[in-house]
């Protein structure tokens, strides 16, 4: 295997990860970076196209256009659903029937009721139960946490579920509502079979950071390792729902630590944004242990090295355009996803990603904010 496709929806740190396990890496991504293009041999940017309007005949086209014989295809976020028989080699992803299945908040939480694993509340927006406490409207799947939505009464959701359907183009059968659960929100990220698997790291999740973003359940980033009581609870449901849903390779579950445990949001059965973390933090290649897996063969648990973390920074207030000057300033720090000139960022969307690592958590975000801090002032 020598050639990959990547596609997604922000697909660099696949891309970096593919390239520094010595692969011919080719991309196809709604933005098609800097950083990006620098770690690939081609790549096509969506940001001209709707990426939900893309369809099968479109890749087809831009994968023809490439001019090359590809070994292998990895689907990011944005794609997991895409249709297999489009591609003439082996996809290495979960199958459509398996992502449907996982990414589906609804009937994610109707397995979990299943296996007795403890999980939010969840009901369909257009089925919901009285509301006599805050509940959390979102879309069924994917989102990112930018469409949640909190909620006290019945006229509040009719008005929320309205005004969703309009700003992110959903209908309202594709909106559910839950349970707000309080604690500390982390993930745990897994490399799997399809028969065992292997905890490779906890994380710390960065939502709604006031220096980072204005939406209060914005994805911000994350920080390996976290320490947690429960690392060790954590890791076995994830273990156990790895093996039920016969998961393999890169996957990634949500968790919200609360006093009496922790309790589990969903599975990203694909690459997760915790990829530069965990990298970072462990020194292990992902994609070579992804690709690795889908061979059968899973990587030993490995041991924390240093503290690393990723943020990302979002456009507020009013729309950004990076010029050349910003744009070499992103190129020469330790940031990624950097745009590249005349990127128009408009508010509540991601502008670029700031990189740190360190001997502890302190050391980390202290470095992303002070990074953070100037960005604002040239920003």
């Amino acid at each position: 295997m020598k050639n990959i496709l990547i596609i997604g929806y922000s697909s660099r740190n696949i891309a970096c990860s593919a390239r520094g396990a010595g692969y011919n890496v080719y991309a196809i991504d709604a933005f098609c970076d800097r950083d990006l293009e620098y770690n690939t041999c081609k790549c096509h940017a969506l940001m001209e196209e709707d990426i939900h309007e893309v369809d099968r005949e479109e890749i087809v086209r831009i994968m023809d256009n490439f001019e090359t014989d590809f070994d292998g295809v990895v689907l990011g976020s944005g794609f997991e659903n895409l249709e297999r028989e489009i591609f003439d080699c082996p996809v290495l992803n979960n199958s459509v029937r398996q992502m449907r299945t996982v990414s589906d908040k609804k009937r994610f939480a109707e397995e979990l009721q299943k296996l007795g694993i403890p999980h939010p509340e969840t009901h369909v927006a257009t089925n919901p139960p009285q509301i006599n406490t805050p509940k959390i409207l979102k879309p069924a799947m994917g989102g990112g946490g930018i469409f949640n939505k909190i909620v006290t009464s019945a006229d509040e959701l009719e008005y929320q579920v309205d005004s969703l359907c309009k700003t992110g183009n959903f209908k309202p059968d594709e909106l559910i509502l839950q349970e707000v659960i309080q604690g500390t929100a982390a993930s745990v990220s897994m490399i799997s079979n399809g028969k065992q698997a292997t905890a490779i790291a906890v994380n710390e999740q960065l939502i709604g950071i006031p220096w980072l973003t204005n939406m209060p359940f914005a994805y911000c980033g994350n920080i390996t390792p976290m320490q947690t009581p429960y690392e060790k609870e954590m890791i076995g449901i994830c273990e156990k729902l790895c093996k039920h849903f016969k998961l393999k390779g890169s996957n990634g579950m949500d968790f919200i630590i609360t006093e009496k445990g922790p309790v589990i949001l969903e599975i990203n059965a694909r690459f997760q944004g915790s990829l530069d973390s965990v990298e970072i933090a462990t020194g292990i290649n992902l994609f070579q242990a992804h690709v690795d897996a889908f061979n059968g063969k899973l990587p030993e648990k490995p041991k924390y090295q240093r503290c690393g973390g990723r943020t990302i920074i979002y456009a507020s207030g009013k729309p950004i355009t990076i010029s050349k000057q910003i744009s070499e300033v992103f190129g020469k720090g330790r940031f990624a996803d950097i745009p590249k000139p005349g990127y128009e960022a408009y508010p509540d969307e991601p502008v670029v990603s700031i990189l740190a690592e360190g001997n502890s958590r302190n050391d980390v975000i202290g470095h992303m904010k002070e990074q953070a801090k100037m960005l604002h002032k040239i920003l």
